[in-house]
């Protein structure tokens, strides 16, 4: 069952998943970066701060081991001076503390990005399953985590094998030099066994960060049932927005059928299409196409120009070009300014019993490419001439 679940997740996670792990705190982490970039923090502070450090180190040392007869007889004193011996110490190894902590969140903000989340501390009990845990014992991970600690174990305990049998030599040479020098000394030893760590890490951490990050995102992935789902809960169930878009669609039209008694005058192809134009004269502008439809809405549409005595003419040429390109309440292009404007005179000399004097426009008027009629006509000539 667990292999057809994980053969099943093979989609990548989405944005909307990986923001969902984000904000629950779940986010790629390598231990390896955070440990390599604390020791490379400390060989920077060690490069930068060596002289100082060295200073202050000697005065503590110099200042602990003055003694007087009276800090002999006096346990108190003696523990006063330890306490004062090690508060100068942490003062002195605050920057390294402190770029220390600096670059473990730089490290794992460099993987993982920052992200503050209450959820982690939200008890989880499941947590405490042993069966679960024992599943991640011995899962592939537990596996490569277990390989990966004995790796470093090994590799680390041998490179510290190597370095404290190099500096043999230099622990017995120091203990003959001057409290000043054996500082220095001590201080540029712990400096390249550092980096020398830090080196090392860097190492280890080539392959841990590439790993962390192909399983983080190997956990998130998801199934066809897990994308579907989102999507539902992302722009709602599909049935429910078509029926809404169908609602849409008959208000728009209830509304478009109301207006054309408004209409100046309904342009037809009288067998396909229908299109309601109106022309406010009080505001000027542009005629507008208030409806339009095509075979029943277009009888509907006439119908209703005739029951409010609303002129219905036939130009199918108009009608093909005002219906493909022209949409509901919207004003027409002025390609079709002059044909529209021939139209609107006639139908107002018509109401002003002076038809006879204007002459209806006809297809020749209407710009050959705003109608599509003729353009289809002109594809299957080529096709004829082709075939």
């Amino acid at each position: 069952m667990a292999e057809e679940q994980e053969i099943e997740k093979e989609l990548p996670a989405s944005e909307r998943r990986l923001q969902q792990a984000r904000e629950e705190g779940n986010i790629p982490r390598s231990r390896e970066l955070a440990g390599g970039a604390i020791l490379l923090a400390g060989v920077a502070i060690l490069m930068a701060m060596t002289g100082p450090l060295v200073v202050k180190s000697q005065d503590i040392m110099r200042h602990g081991l003055q003694l007087t007869r009276d800090d002999a007889f006096d346990p108190f004193r003696m523990l006063n001076q330890f306490a004062s011996m090690l508060i100068d110490s942490m003062w002195v190894l605050t920057p390294l503390f402190a770029i220390a902590v600096v670059g473990a969140i730089l490290s794992n903000v460099a993987i993982g990005g920052l992200i503050i989340s209450g959820k982690g501390l939200t008890p989880d009990f499941s947590r405490l399953n042993p069966i679960k845990g024992l599943g991640n014992i011995f899962s592939l991970n537990g596996l490569f985590e277990l390989l990966k600690a004995i790796l470093k174990s090994c590799v680390l305990g041998y490179v510290g094998y190597v370095l404290l049998r190099n500096h043999a030599e230099n622990y017995v040479s120091m203990a003959a030099m001057p409290l000043g020098d054996s500082l220095n000394e001590s201080a540029r030893m712990t400096r390249n066994d550092l980096l020398t760590f830090a080196v090392v890490f860097f190492l280890l951490v080539a392959v841990d960060v590439p790993y962390q990050l192909w399983r983080y995102y190997k956990q998130l992935r998801m199934s066809l049932e897990d994308v579907k789902q989102e999507a539902k809960e992302t722009e709602g169930d599909p049935h429910i927005k078509a029926k809404v878009r169908a609602l849409q669609r008959e208000a728009a039209r209830r509304r478009m059928m109301e207006a054309i008694p408004k209409a100046d005058v309904v342009v037809t192809n009288p067998t396909h299409f229908s299109v309601a134009l109106k022309y406010d004269q009080a505001k000027g502008g542009v005629p507008r196409v208030i409806a339009k439809g095509a075979d029943e809405l277009a009888f509907k549409i006439r119908e209703i120009a005739r029951e409010n005595n609303i002129p219905v003419m036939e130009v199918p040429a108009l009608a093909r070009a005002l219906y493909h390109h022209v949409k509901i309440d919207k004003d027409i292009p002025p390609s079709l300014y002059t044909v529209v404007a021939r139209l609107l005179a006639y139908v107002y000399s018509l109401a002003a019993g002076r038809g006879h004097l204007v002459q209806p426009p006809t297809d020749s008027d209407v710009p050959a490419d705003m109608d599509p009629g003729i353009q289809t006509d002109a594809d299957d000539g080529m096709q004829g001439a082709g075939a």
